[in-house]
């Protein structure tokens, strides 16, 4: 007796049925597989994917790229050495207003905000390279593409997606 072949007795078996239903299942174990690869990777939070790192000449941004908007998440500023006695870090208006600073180390000397964004002055010793510390959470959920300068030179672009 033919496994694949169709039965009525004793229990009706539709087996073109139950072979679709077979490849149904496995389909459903590999997009589950998927998920958790993915989610391990780190594109739903903290993980390898997540991590990005950002450069120009004067400056480069370290950040996680997929963020929880629950959970505070640190942006990295290197600052290459500048001539100046203080050093003014720009970052536009979609950082002002996608995400609220918990904390920034060191603290800013001076800070401006405008429509264009928000400036940080920050007092450096002449040539001298600098690190910035800006600890933010998301007020809300999505995309934002934030563009951060330094000193007025050349902007660098980046892209948060923020999680519920």
């Amino acid at each position: 007796m033919d496994e694949f072949a169709s039965r009525h007795y004793p229990v009706q078996e539709n087996m073109r049925f139950q072979k679709r239903s077979w490849i149904v299942e496995r389909l459903g174990w590999l997009v589950l597989l998927a998920i958790a690869v993915v989610g391990l990777s780190g594109v739903f939070g903290n993980g390898p994917a997540s991590w990005a790192h950002v450069s120009d000449r004067t400056f480069a941004v370290s950040y996680e790229r997929f963020q929880r908007a629950t959970r505070t998440s640190s942006f990295v500023f290197d600052l290459g050495p500048g001539g100046a006695g203080e050093r003014t870090l720009h970052l536009s208006a979609p950082f002002q207003r996608d995400f609220e600073f918990t904390s920034i180390q060191p603290p800013p000397s001076r800070s401006k905000t405008d429509r264009d964004g928000i400036d940080l002055t920050f007092a450096a010793p002449p040539g001298a390279a600098g690190r910035v510390v800006i600890w933010a959470h998301a007020r809300s959920y999505g995309l934002s593409r934030i563009i951060a300068s330094l000193d007025g030179g050349p902007a660098a672009a980046f892209w948060v997606f923020a999680y519920p």
